[in-house]
């Protein structure tokens, strides 16, 4: 039986059949593009793009087709099938064709028209392309499916708002530097991806570190951690650490306090 290793991340994956020689072989892989978008609309407007697949692995796969909300609770995604959310955006989701079949190293497109309600909380949907090989497995194989997804994000005004709601600090250690982390929340209306920085200070007051955090996607309601790594060791004693993040002109800054032992 062939050792199948699937890595969802982003649009893609990447199928393991064998150990591969160096680079002498491509990778079969599973590629949807675009794999995040950002749609600006008025309420009521309606908006198409076309999602593009590759298959460049040794099979071939049927793909369906299915539009799903992106819900908030708790301050955490979820994700509802069309129609079961009021106001809900994937229940106008049209999808030409509703169902896509590429054969091995080729490729293919699906056209997505949505239309956004006039009031509506949410503001993104994943299309999912729902995977399946279509031909029997050969003998001493395993079948297999994949499913990737497009999250596609709707701007509908201008309310650009968060804010810090907490701090903490993983202890550095002999193999591992200071991890400081910040608490987003987005208590806006609209998607943000705030990018941030922090300086570390001494008892004294002086920087004795700087470090950047990589940026997130927060929906309206949701709440993340970011986290920056201090680029070096840092001596026995108590620090402060000073960060701000920027979206659209906005500027939040926090801070946060922790000892070094």
């Amino acid at each position: 039986m062939k050792n199948l290793v699937f890595l969802f991340g982003s649009a893609a994956i990447l199928l393991h059949s064998q150990p591969l020689a160096g680079d002498q072989a491509p990778r079969p892989t599973l590629t949807l593009t675009p794999a995040v978008v950002l749609a600006k609309v008025k309420p009521g407007q309606g908006w198409t793009q076309t999602l593009r697949m590759s298959n460049m692995t040794g099979g071939t796969f049927r793909f369906d087709i299915e539009v799903q909300d992106v819900v908030v609770k708790n301050s955490q995604r979820t994700y509802v099938p069309a129609g079961e959310t009021e106001n809900g955006i994937a229940a106008s989701a049209v999808a030409s064709p509703r169902s896509l079949i590429l054969h091995p190293q080729e490729q293919g497109s699906v056209v997505v028209t949505l239309t956004v309600p006039q009031q509506t909380p949410l503001r993104a949907v994943v299309i999912y392309f729902k995977g399946a090989l279509d031909t029997p497995a050969n003998e001493g194989t395993v079948g297999l499916g994949a499913s990737l997804g497009a999250l596609i994000t709707f701007e509908l005004s201008q309310d650009y708002s968060f804010k810090a709601v907490g701090f903490s600090a993983t202890p550095q250690t002999a193999t591992t530097n200071q991890v400081v982390t910040h608490e987003l929340l987005n208590s806006g209306s609209e998607v943000v991806v705030p990018k941030g920085a922090t300086a570390i200070l001494d008892d004294s007051g002086h920087s004795v570190a700087k470090a950047t955090f990589p940026a997130h996607r927060l929906l309206p309601g949701e709440s993340t951690a970011f986290s920056a790594t201090c680029p070096v060791q840092l001596k026995p004693g108590h620090y402060r650490a000073i960060s701000s993040f920027e979206y659209n002109n906005q500027i939040v800054t926090a801070s946060g306090e922790f000892s070094v032992p």
